[in-house]
């Protein structure tokens, strides 16, 4: 649990490189591999072709939740974005949350997540 939570603080704060993340693989690669760690199975992340939410955006999916996670150049641009976010989910169950410079987008079209569970995992 204290990897994970390192690794969630690393996304939220960057390292100063412009991308918001390492140079290693930035924040949004660091997400998926504490999504990882905390026992989640993320898979077939790709680009987002003609996203509504922001620009450098991959979708895939949790634990047949899917996610949409968009990188941004600032935390107050994806804080921007979490509206966009929700008209994304549209009337399905989801939540569209901003973590420093990623907004983080869920939405149980496939209603695999009936308790909530991974919903509120992915945004911890």
């Amino acid at each position: 649990m204290k990897c994970f939570l390192l690794c969630l603080a690393l996304v939220a704060c960057g390292k100063g490189d412009g991308t918001g993340g390492s140079a290693a693989g930035g924040p949004r690669e660091e997400l998926l591999a504490a999504w990882k760690s905390a026992g989640l199975a993320p898979s077939g992340f790709a680009a987002a072709k003609d996203s509504p939410v922001g620009k450098d955006c991959q979708l895939g999916t949790v634990n047949n939740v899917e996610v949409l996670v968009c990188v941004f150049a600032s935390a107050d641009e994806a804080k921007a974005a979490q509206d966009a976010g929700l008209k994304w989910v549209g009337d399905t169950t989801g939540i569209s949350t901003p973590k420093g410079t990623l907004l983080i987008v869920a939405a149980d079209r496939k209603k695999a997540d009936p308790t909530g569970a991974t919903i509120n995992k992915l945004m911890k």
